[in-house]
């Protein structure tokens, strides 16, 4: 029997193993967007869309339930689930229909603790091939 685990809305992504995921995010093109996903990890790996047979988005639900039917067929003990939307950002961002700006707070890319230090224009060389 396959075994679904629900991760918390940023928790990082499990590393790779045979395993599978259904990840629920916003669109990269289109933020006000979702995009829900199946990815199967391990020597028949792979991302599926979660879609339908008519060719519409399934519901988280029935893309946990087509994962766990699809790490059957793939030998596949453990599925986990990570819903991104379930954050409090994310939902504003979803309300604000992909807008950013409903906030004063800059987002940071950086992690102090881990010694990353995140992207900024000013750590690229002058040459990068931005305009000026």
């Amino acid at each position: 029997m396959t075994k679904i685990i629900h991760l918390a809305p940023h928790d990082p992504i499990p590393e790779p193993g045979a395993h599978g995921l259904v990840l629920r995010r916003l669109g990269e093109d289109d933020p006000g967007a979702l995009v829900t996903e199946m990815i199967f990890y391990g020597k028949q790996g792979g991302t599926i869309p979660a879609h339908k047979r008519d060719g519409t988005a399934m519901t988280l639900e029935e893309a946990i339930d087509a994962a766990r039917d699809e790490a059957v067929t793939r030998d596949i003990s453990t599925v986990f689930v990570l819903d991104r939307m379930e954050g409090a950002r994310e939902q504003q961002v979803l309300r604000a229909h992909g807008g950013h700006n409903f906030t004063a707070d800059v987002l940071s890319d950086s992690d102090p603790e881990d010694g990353e230090r995140g992207s900024d224009l000013r750590d690229r060389p002058h040459d990068a091939g931005f305009m000026r």
